[in-house]
């Protein structure tokens, strides 16, 4: 039996959110900081895992996704459909109880339901129902839902099997839950099982039927395992010590030693002279007793407990065996062990119906090769995984039909399935193709797709020096092809997928010469020609299939990267002067750095885009790049095809705050009058020199400015 589905309603940072989950392999999770992971599995520990004390079971107003306001009267749903139900006594019991009919691959529910308690259902009802003018509807409505709490008194823990309809729908909720916009809320006399299921039967109990080990984000083992309750290796020992068939000759050797060490006349000497020190400082009336005695435990169970691990970080590394003194990274393999031995242990001595693992956050401290390593090793465990990361060492060995991204928006988190609506061969490339790098894609705010190494390089970098903030900052991947081919990759970002916003950026390698010259022979035109039509027709292509994806867009230069950054802005003379800074460490000579010079402020423009081509391609565009980073400056200007990339990408997630700091930043420059040299610097008289400005007034006074053509481009 494996989950193939977990609807989540109101709880936490979800507002209604749906999880799908394959079997026979590692599931992951995939997300930023506080975008729900840990959540997540907090609400499939409420129903699949014993060991989650009963008072972590009773849930409180901080439960509730905060973006309904307050919480009293609402539900929190949790909804599970499983699959693969066997033809065992134990899996034909819960068929029996759980199993959706008319379902030929035994597919069945369990739904967990966190809700107000039928007398306050009723009471709601008869408010519908006595008070048709809206107003005052609402007004007792709201006035009765105030003096409820999130508590026992008010509240009641359900569970449904054959649940039919998708609770995380709107209406379904608020035929079930109720209309609390309107205050309208049904009769739960009328409560249909055929849609919200049975109710559980008393006899049935899904929690007792599984088993579910949980290994929770490794933040310091060490402590943990200082305490019996926290540490793995007791519970194994605990377990081990119920099958040692001469326990008792142990226990009384223990005895033994206990006696002997206490008896020893020093021990008895210091323990007499400890007493009457005490007894001089605060006198017989008040003076606890005092003895001195040997504690080794004399119950073997307890005995067993105590045991401890002698540990090194390596074979044939020479520690103090202790574990306090072990790194990070071992301590927490040793513990990963620990719980995964646990779990082997479990599956080995019941007879559960269904076994689930749940790792959490496992990377922490941990190399790099043995992140893959334990990956790779626990995907092959029988039984259905589910491990949540922001690692992209582990996110680039995931199957993408296995992953589930948590995106963290505004005001709650929303959930993506990168793989819907794929087929196997694309999935088996997009797979093939994300290593540790790429694979940031699956966790970013915003992508963008180059073609090769010099937009690799040198993008971000001018990114930051001109705008003040990097792609990091922003949350954006950019992403080297390798290449012109982005189909395959662009796939992920759609509505149905991904829903975060793609840029594709490319040549469109148009032609700027269509007959010879003294610096083009006809070679070099043919050459361009041809580049020309094949440029034209991938930018066909590639339109064609992006068009109707909102969330992908393609950003053309119009011939190359470097062409089209050496031409920005030219009546500033900054990019020129940029391309002019890089001779020196290419040539010795100054003659050959006096004709580059010359030709790059030539005004012809296929005479600057010819030999600027002509020294990318000597160097290589790669180290041309990085040498032009390197160089590179505050007063450049970014070409407009990137910055509208740039803008796509920012869409959903630019807040005013981003937009405050960065033209902040520009301000500076303009400010001093001699580093910028823009026309619109003369608007000081308007008074849209402030950093108390706003993002609109800066971006129309300063026309031209790369923050400002930004900002436009996101409106």
């Amino acid at each position: 039996m494996h989950i193939t589905e977990i609807g989540i309603r109101n709880f936490r940072n979800f507002e209604s959110a749906k999880f799908k989950f394959t079997k026979n392999t590692v599931n992951t999770l995939i997300g930023e900081n506080a975008s729900g992971k840990t959540n997540l599995f907090y609400a499939m520990r409420l129903v699949l895992d014993e060991n989650l004390p009963l008072s972590a079971r009773q849930l409180t107003n901080s439960d509730f996704y905060r973006g309904i306001g307050s919480p009293n009267g609402h539900w929190i749903i949790i909804a599970f459909k499983f699959a693969g139900l066997g033809s065992s006594d134990e899996d034909l019991v819960l068929a029996n109880h759980s199993l959706l009919s008319g379902h030929d691959d035994l597919e069945g529910t369990y739904t967990f339901i966190y809700r107000p308690k039928k007398s306050v259902r009723t009471r709601l009802y008869e408010i519908t129902k006595d008070n048709l003018d809206p107003d005052i509807r609402k007004e007792k409505a709201t006035d009765y839902l105030k003096s409820i709490s999130i508590d026992r008194e008010y509240y009641e823990i359900a569970a449904f099997t054959r649940t039919t309809v998708d609770m995380s729908s709107n209406q379904i909720y608020n035929n079930f839950a109720g209309n609390f916009e309107e205050s309208i809320f049904p009769n739960p006399e009328d409560e249909d099982s055929t849609l919200i299921g049975n109710t559980r039967p008393p006899h049935f109990s899904l929690i007792k039927e599984i088993s579910c080990t949980y290994v929770k984000a490794l933040r310091n083992v060490v402590a943990d395992m200082k305490y019996a309750n926290s540490n793995p290796l007791v519970k194994l020992l605990s377990k081990q010590s119920k099958i040692i068939a001469d326990s008792h000759l142990i226990t009384t050797k223990v005895k033994d030693i206990n006696t002997t060490i206490s008896e020893l006349a020093e021990i008895k000497t210091l323990s007499a002279k400890i007493k009457n020190t005490l007894l001089s400082a605060v006198g017989h009336t008040y003076s606890p007793t005092l003895e001195i005695s040997s504690n080794l435990p004399e119950d073997f169970e307890e005995l067993i407990k105590s045991l401890g691990l002698l540990v090194e970080d390596s074979s044939g590394y020479l520690g103090s065996g202790r574990l306090e003194d072990l790194s990070l990274g071992g301590a927490n393999l040793i513990y990963l062990a620990l719980k995964l031995y646990e779990y082997e242990a479990q599956v080995d001595s019941n007879d559960k119906i269904a076994h689930f693992l749940l790792i959490e956050e496992p990377e922490a401290h941990i190399h790099t090769h043995v992140k893959k390593t334990l990956f790779s090793n626990v995907s092959h465990i029988n039984t259905q995984v589910f491990i949540s990361t922001h690692s992209s060492q582990i996110s680039s060995v995931s199957q993408i039909s296995a992953v589930n991204v948590l995106a963290r928006k505004r005001s709650k988190s929303e959930v993506y399935q990168p793989a819907n609506g794929l087929n196997t061969r694309d999935l088996a490339r997009i797979e093939r193709y994300l290593d540790a790098v790429r694979s940031t894609l699956l966790f970013a705010k915003g992508v963008m797709l180059v073609e090769g190494e010099a937009e690799q390089i040198l993008i971000p970098t001018l990114i930051k020096k001109v705008t003040g903030i990097s792609l990091d900052e922003l949350g954006i991947s950019l992403v080297s092809m390798g290449g012109t081919v982005f189909k395959h990759i662009s796939d992920l970002f759609h509505q149905d997928r991904l829903r975060t916003y793609c840029a594709i950026l490319t040549d469109r390698d148009e032609a700027y010469l269509t007959a010879p010259t003294v610096f083009a022979n006809k070679k070099d035109v043919d050459h361009l020609i041809a580049a020309d039509r094949d440029g034209l027709q991938r930018k066909n292509e590639l339109d064609a299939y992006i068009t109707g994806n909102s969330y992908t867009r393609a950003f053309y230069a119009q011939n190359t990267f470097e062409t089209e950054l050496l031409n920005t802005a030219r009546m500033y003379n900054h990019n020129t002067d940029l391309f002019r800074s890089t001779l020196p460490l290419i040539y010795e000579r100054q003659s050959f750095i006096t004709a580059y010079e010359k030709h790059f402020t030539s005004a012809d423009e296929s005479e600057r885009n010819h030999y600027v081509l002509k020294l990318a391609n000597k160097v290589g565009k790669g180290w041309f790049a990085l040498l032009l980073s390197e160089k590179s400056h505050s007063c450049l200007y970014i070409p407009t095809y990137i910055l509208n990339a740039l803008s796509h990408v920012l869409k959903g997630h630019a807040t005013e705050e981003i937009w405050k700091k960065m033209f902040s930043y520009r301000l500076q420059f303009y400010k001093t009058g001699n580093t910028l040299e823009n026309y619109e610097k003369h608007c000081t008289s308007k008074g849209v020199l402030t950093q108390h400005g706003t993002a609109e007034t800066f971006a129309e006074f300063f026309t031209n400015d790369p923050v400002a053509i930004l900002i436009r481009g996101s409106n």
